[in-house]
């Protein structure tokens, strides 16, 4: 009898513990589902930037390969400049629930083999994405170098003023010439902003992939675990 009664509570115990790991690994699922959803609507705003950043990258380009020392070129280059300088836009995702299961040993609760490869394939997903930053970085960072040895530092920033405040007028006005010996430096300069370009596109090419990813997570843990 003392053994039944032994046994019956070990069984009782391990049906706890498996109804709580349940109840943990349902928990955690729902999570992140929610982070994935939140990185989706991120992503989309960061395609839309970046494309957008694109387009100038690209134009500005044009115009340094296209430069022939008039006034109006050389106001040209100053104005995608500095659109150019904003800062980088990138993706930071809901990292919360993923730094729980990694942590807490989270993952071994996930007992389902298609939810597993699924948020595994994102998360390397994620991983390239934040490895192509540091070349975006890299290359941000020689268009601003290349950038201070051509542009009058005050202008650039008097003309992103204007800029944002929509003042046409007071920009039409501004006087733009290069620093001495500036103009040498243009076509070094577009090639750099040429290649800054494709690193952008790419960066924008794995953000796209990003969502898809994030798009078929979210369809497979809402369906393996009923959250439909």
């Amino acid at each position: 009898m003392l053994f039944l009664a032994v046994f019956l509570g070990f069984v009782a115990e391990n049906y706890r513990r498996e109804i709580f790991s349940k109840s943990l690994e349902r928990k955690y699922i729902k999570s992140l589902i929610e982070d994935t959803r939140a990185d989706k609507k991120y992503l989309s705003q960061i395609i839309k930037s970046n494309t957008l950043r694109q387009s100038y990258l690209d134009s500005l380009s044009k115009s340094c390969f296209s430069f022939n020392g008039q006034d109006s070129t050389v106001k040209e280059l100053y104005l995608y400049y500095v659109v150019v300088l904003n800062r980088p836009d990138f993706f930071v995702p809901n990292e919360l629930t993923m730094a729980q299961l990694k942590n807490a040993g989270g993952m071994s609760l996930i007992n389902n083999e298609s939810a597993v490869k699924a948020i595994l394939t994102y998360d390397l997903q994620k991983s390239l994405v934040k490895n192509q930053e540091e070349y975006y970085e890299n290359y941000h960072n020689k268009a601003i170098n290349t950038g201070l040895k051509i542009f009058y530092n005050q202008k650039v920033r008097t003309a992103w003023n204007f800029i944002k405040e929509k003042d046409s007028v007071q920009l039409s006005t501004m006087e733009f010439k290069f620093i001495s010996n500036g103009e040498s430096l243009v076509s070094q300069f577009g090639n750099e902003i040429d290649m800054f370009s494709g690193i952008v596109n790419y960066y924008t090419v794995l953000l796209e992939d990003s969502k898809s990813k994030a798009d078929s997570l979210i369809m497979i843990l809402e369906k393996q675990y009923g959250f439909e």
